[in-house]
């Protein structure tokens, strides 16, 4: 029998800094200590993100870009291959939106939005924001304004996970949703791997994007070839990154600048 491996790997957004990896790197760490601490792998991912989200140079959590209103709202999900999923969206007041999201799929429901999300995540006694309001109203958001997305993808040899959480485009229409908490669009997790994109959130889901990936894994796609398909499906002008894990392998890369990083662990 094989040895069970492992494997993690996490983005920092398309756009970000790629210099940025000890974060990423970070992530990746954290999600191995959880799943070594018995963690299950959704809630191990979800920790991954965690990291992510308290990282102020990504668009996530902390870092989160503010709505064209000032306000910060929050995309997130989560899924595994056992057919779990959970995501919010347009959640405000919240540290770890990925937090709720992981919760809102231990319950009945797949996605809570605005103020019924934001009501469910007070009852699970998630911790609050407090954000520093700067003169005029706005706030001090530290991520560059073309920072994307975080995420992460896992498997243990067993189950595949797939999570993300974003603050969504920076001055975007206030109750504007991305792909993020789209299933197919933005991620997707099945029985032969997992699939987390960053980038043009609307042209993530339009093309349906982590889903089509993911029937590129069950075609027997190797990895690095699915990821350089999948970039390919965008014009330049739009940003991609994608990062995947299967039985075959790992694979992440952008047409932009992007924080990545992997692990494999035995």
């Amino acid at each position: 029998m094989e040895n069970t491996k492992f494997t993690v790997v996490a983005h920092g957004g398309a756009g970000s800094n790629s210099e940025h990896c000890d974060g990423t790197d970070e992530a990746v760490h954290a999600c191995f200590k959880a799943s070594q601490m018995d963690a299950s792998l959704i809630h191990s991912v979800a920790r991954a993100v965690c990291v992510l989200e308290d990282d102020g140079r990504f668009n996530a959590g902390a870092g989160a870009h503010p709505r064209e209103n000032g306000r910060v709202e929050h995309d997130a999900a989560i899924m595994d291959s056992n057919g779990c999923f959970g995501a919010v969206a347009v959640l405000e007041g919240f540290n770890n939106p990925i937090l709720t999201a992981e919760a809102v799929s231990e319950t009945e429901y797949r996605l809570l939005a605005g103020k019924g999300a934001a009501e469910f995540a007070r009852e699970r006694k998630m911790a609050p924001t407090r954000h520093h309001t700067i003169p005029g109203g706005g706030k001090d958001f530290s991520t560059p304004p073309k920072t994307d997305t975080v995420g992460c993808v896992a498997t243990d040899g067993a189950t595949f996970v797939a999570a993300l959480s974003t603050g969504g485009m920076a001055g975007a229409h206030y109750g504007r949703v991305g792909d993020v908490p789209i299933i197919g669009g933005g991620l997707y997790a099945g029985s032969k791997g997992a699939i987390a994109a960053t980038g043009d959130g609307e042209g993530i889901m339009m093309k349906m994007t982590a889903y089509r990936a993911y029937q590129l894994i069950e075609q027997g796609g190797k990895p690095k070839e699915i990821l350089e398909e999948v970039i390919g499906w965008f014009t330049p002008a739009d940003a991609i990154g994608l990062i995947l894990v299967t039985p075959k392998g790992l694979a992440g890369g952008s047409n932009r600048s992007m924080a990545w990083s992997s692990g494999e662990f035995y």
